[in-house]
């Protein structure tokens, strides 16, 4: 039982500074192999991470290859759809700009629709507009009652401030009642 009890019993005989330096030796010893744990570690993290660069990398470029074709394409086939674009622009601004000076087709058919037309029942318009030195047109359908009322309407549409002239054909004088016609309506500018 003694030599039990002597066992777990040690006695450390070395005097006071060697066990001071034997203990440091150790930390030393413990600390350099914890700082080459963790180079190692870091080598072998740095060493797994190469092939996840190196296809991130060639990812990247074929990405920037990819997105230089396709400038190259776009800039190339925008060049010829931004003219065409800007022909068809210039063209419908010309357009625009004339249709900002002449008069509505609604608006031209109520003012024709307020001139006083007892006898006469309308049917139909077509209206036609100006076109360069062309003046535009209304073409006014419809019967009259008498021949009277016809020649009636025609001079009332004649005194109108936004028509230069109002012609009927003689022939739709032919008739003495129920008279279909069409008078073709001149419009000033």
């Amino acid at each position: 039982m003694m030599l039990n009890r002597m066992h777990d019993e040690v006695t450390n005989l070395l005097p006071p500074e060697r066990q001071r330096a034997l203990s440091r030796n150790y930390f030393l010893r413990l600390t350099v192999v914890m700082v080459l744990i963790a180079s190692t570690l870091s080598l072998v993290s740095m060493a797994l991470l190469i092939p996840t660069y190196v296809f991130l990398t060639g990812s990247a470029n074929t990405k920037k290859a990819h997105l230089a074709s396709i400038d190259s394409t776009l800039s190339s086939s925008e060049e010829v759809s931004f003219s065409g674009r800007l022909t068809v622009l210039g063209r419908n601004v010309a357009v625009l700009s004339t249709l900002a000076h002449t008069p509505s087709p609604s608006s031209i058919i109520r003012k024709t629709l307020t001139i006083s037309h007892s006898g006469i029942a309308l049917t139909g318009f077509v209206y036609t507009p100006a076109e360069g030195a062309r003046p535009g047109t209304l073409d006014v359908s419809g019967s009259a009652e008498t021949r009277t009322a016809l020649r009636n309407y025609q001079l009332a549409l004649q005194g109108a401030l936004f028509v230069r002239s109002a012609e009927l054909p003689v022939s739709a004088y032919a008739e003495d009642s129920n008279i279909a016609f069409t008078i073709r309506v001149t419009l000033a500018p």
